[in-house]
């Protein structure tokens, strides 16, 4: 049997009553700015995306589940809006976490994937894929926006959509890694400390 082809999608999903904050905003881009991806995703931090043969999908989730019983559950402080070129996005205060998770995911998972794009600055983003225009008007009237809020980080999402050129297709949960920091002292043993 021939594997198929599945674009995959690492994320961490903020509570619901984060997101029940974020999306009215997201709603906001679409209607005000006509941002028309806005709204399309609901509120997540992206960590990874990549392209890859189901073909190894069942060790990928084997080594995330491995990976998640090293970290342990923190709290992600968020901190008013942020901007790249074509995005704005909810900023999160104390990145160090989700860096750190972003950079041994990359080691750990790295032998497993054809040429993944780990997302090195952790954001929730309201809009992205907007025209100069756009994110000109709306960075204008949201740059001084402040937002505070927190919420609880401990689980990873993994997505997976069918790739298919001619329509988008949904993504759907795969699996849920928990973060449930039992062998840390093994993972520090095992790093040299």
């Amino acid at each position: 049997m021939k594997p198929n082809i599945y674009e995959y999608f690492l994320i961490i999903s903020p509570s619901q009553e984060i997101c029940g904050l974020i999306m009215p905003y997201k709603q906001y881009f679409t209607k005000r700015y006509g941002c028309t991806m806005a709204d399309i995703f609901k509120p997540h931090i992206s960590i990874m995306n990549c392209l890859q043969s189901n073909y190894r999908e069942m060790r990928l989730i084997e080594n995330l589940k491995r990976f998640g019983k090293t970290v342990e559950p923190f709290t992600a402080e968020l901190n008013g809006i942020g901007q790249f070129p074509n995005t704005v996005f909810v900023d999160i205060f104390n990145k160090y976490h989700l860096v750190q998770i972003i950079i041994e995911l990359s080691q750990f998972t790295n032998p497993l994937l054809y040429k993944p794009q780990f997302h090195k600055t952790p954001h929730i983003s309201i809009a992205r894929g907007m025209t100069p225009e756009q994110h000109s008007l709306a960075w204008a009237d949201w740059q001084n926006h402040e937002i505070e809020a927190s919420f609880e980080v401990n689980k990873l999402t993994l997505l997976r959509r069918k790739i298919d050129t001619k329509r988008i297709r949904k993504f759907y949960t795969i699996a849920t890694i928990p973060f449930t920091g039992e062998e840390i002292a093994i993972r520090q043993l095992g790093f040299g400390f």
